[in-house]
């Protein structure tokens, strides 16, 4: 069930539509963010509280001070996102006019990097883009987590994989997540014709 007046999940989106909700992005502080929660699975709160010292070679570290678990998790950098993040540094540096630092937000606010960007300027960047461009209604901030754990479900990852990397508590909570394709419906319509 799609979102309605806050109602319900959010949408998810095919990896298509995710490219093209990136390549629409107003600047490239919102394209990171979003790339960010799409190949981390990760909740808007946690990844708008990102330092750049939370930033490693190959990991990302969401801090348990940030995660609504309180749980610190580590999951990979894939190689889009280590793409993505790269492309940002350049923007980042460009914007700000120094070097960042540790505990610089890498989603800085308009004041500077010494504050994050607000959520309600990230769901206002969202909507108005998804607007623009014509994706489905329903999408929220919490497209881009409920999208990573469904495609990588579809696609056979291990759910305990999945957990990891979204934070889940369990694999019932991460359940909730994961759309039930068009396909898995017709397929269970065919299983109860008989």
């Amino acid at each position: 069930m799609p979102k309605t007046n806050g109602a319900g999940q959010a949408t998810t989106l095919s990896p298509a539509q995710l490219d093209q909700l990136l390549a629409a992005a107003p600047s490239p502080e919102h394209r990171c963010l979003w790339a960010v929660m799409r190949y981390t699975g990760s909740r808007v709160s946690e990844t708008l509280k990102l330092t750049w010292g939370a930033l490693h070679a190959d990991r990302l570290v969401f801090v348990c001070s940030t995660t609504k678990t309180r749980i610190t998790r580590e999951p990979r950098i894939s190689p889009q996102l280590a793409v993505e993040l790269e492309c940002f540094r350049d923007e980042w540096l460009r914007c700000w006019g120094h070097e960042w630092r540790s505990r610089d937000h890498l989603f800085a606010s308009r004041f500077g990097p010494a504050e994050h960007l607000s959520r309600a300027a990230a769901d206002l960047a969202l909507r108005q883009t998804i607007a623009r461009i014509g994706l489905p209604s329903g999408c929220s901030l919490h497209t881009f987590r409920r999208s990573f754990a469904t495609t990588a479900a579809q696609n056979g990852a291990a759910l305990e994989t999945i957990r990891r990397f979204t934070g889940h508590r369990s694999l019932d909570q991460l359940s909730r997540y994961i759309d039930v394709s068009a396909r898995d419906e017709e397929a269970l319509f065919r299983a109860i014709a008989g």
